[in-house]
């Protein structure tokens, strides 16, 4: 599977001036001459209305610097660069640029049907302020790195774990690990771990189409995640994508339809060597059970499903770093987050990490710290656990804490 440039499309970029400014009148042009079709910068108009700073930096600039990122790359699929399908695959970050310029500019060529959408062109079109929000934060990244090539590399890994039985999960004899619980606070805050992505099947979900919720945000505040979208078909169940040395540029404020740019953000997160961002974050999809029966998830094999998943994010390594995450797939996809507390826990327990879960004050959650010391009062391993989850689940939600200690015996 390859993914290739806009036939001619560096040809028409060299006959771009280096270094002049760009207005956006005539980056419009550029847009529309690279693909053979009108397009419109309504975001960015929109965002220098009131920001005359802004328009100045992006039309001296920004611009102009997005048109040499994009001229730095040979005209050739990107897997004669980098092998699509590699378990794990690493690229300088300054290349990273040119890709998420050509990203920027629509100037991909249209993807196979397992990848997600490629192009940023709807997000430039469009006149809601919060997809305006993202645009700003890429354009904020865009800046940084106009200013000085970003150091180090990025890596995406496909991670590939065929799940476990249930019978195994029964019969698993792992310690229950720490699980230390956050009510404020964010997964990205969390120097030290492995993030949790609540990822969509197709990596990046709508971030480019309409999306503000974790992963569109997240990918939104640290673009170079974009770049895995280039890279990483559709995810199937017994698969997780991490990514690593994405560093963030921006902050934002509120959520879906509310979101915000927020100013530009100085990660601090220490750095290797070569000055890669120390940052791990795991993409791992929920079901998404909108349009259908919620209920269904409190099934044996809606919960195997599930365990898999987490499974498959959380695999043990050799850093073994504690996972940061929180209610994965409770907001839009409709899951239980007492259901899909329980499920990540036994997931990072299986693989020997701690977990690191932020309520984001969401009182659904429940006293899942009260829920955690009891239960591990009451239960030696992973096993014992399981079992008693996955013989009180199926008959259906309610508070799930105490129904899953109500069958617990001393002496299982």
């Amino acid at each position: 599977m390859s993914v290739t440039l806009v036939p001619r499309c560096i040809d028409r970029l060299g006959g771009v001036p280096l270094g002049t400014p760009i207005s956006l009148v005539d980056f419009s042009r550029l847009l529309g001459d690279l693909v053979g079709r009108p397009r419109r910068v309504t975001a960015l108009e929109q965002l220098c209305a009131g920001d005359s700073e802004l328009e100045g930096r992006l039309t001296k600039r920004i611009l102009p610097a997005i048109v040499r990122l994009a001229r730095q790359l040979p005209d050739a699929p990107l897997d004669s660069h980098v092998p699509l399908g590699a378990v794990r695959t690493s690229l300088p970050r300054r290349l990273v640029a040119g890709w998420l310029a050509h990203l920027f500019l629509g100037t991909i060529a249209e993807p196979s049907p397992e990848h997600p959408e490629l192009c940023g062109a709807r997000l430039l079109a469009s006149q809601h302020p919060w997809e305006q929000a993202k645009v700003r934060c890429v354009v904020e990244y865009f800046d940084r790195v106009a200013q000085a090539a970003p150091q180090g590399t990025l890596e995406i890994e496909r991670v590939v774990a065929p799940a476990p039985t249930l019978e195994h999960w029964a019969a698993n004899t792992m310690p229950l690990a720490d699980l230390d619980v956050e009510p404020a606070g964010a997964i990205e805050d969390a120097a030290g771990h492995r993030q949790v992505d609540f990822a969509n099947q197709y990596l990046g979900g709508g971030v480019l189409s309409g999306g503000c919720v974790q992963e569109e945000i997240r990918f939104a505040v640290a673009p170079e995640n974009l770049f895995g979208m280039l890279l990483s078909p559709r995810m199937r169940p017994e698969e997780a994508i991490v990514l690593r040395g994405a560093e963030r540029f921006a902050l934002t404020r509120g959520y879906g339809r509310s979101l915000a740019f927020d100013g530009p953000f100085e990660d601090p997160t220490p750095r290797l060597a070569d000055g890669t961002p120390d940052i791990e974050l795991a993409a791992i999809d929920a079901v998404d059970y909108r349009g259908k029966d919620p209920s269904a998830q409190y099934s044996l094999e809606a919960i195997h499903r599930e365990l898999g998943k987490a499974r498959s994010g959380f695999l043990r390594d050799q850093r073994l770093l504690p996972i940061a995450s929180g209610n994965w797939g409770c907001g839009a996809f409709g899951g239980d987050p007492q259901l899909k507390a329980v499920i990540q826990w036994l997931a990072a327990s299986a693989e020997g990490r701690r977990l690191r879960y932020f309520t984001f004050g969401d009182l659904r959650v429940g006293d899942l710290a009260g829920f955690v010391a009891a239960a591990r009062a009451q239960h030696a391993s992973v096993g014992a656990l399981a079992r008693r989850l996955l013989a009180v689940a199926p008959s259906g939600g309610g508070d799930l804490y105490r129904r899953v200690l109500a069958r617990v015996s001393f002496s299982e």
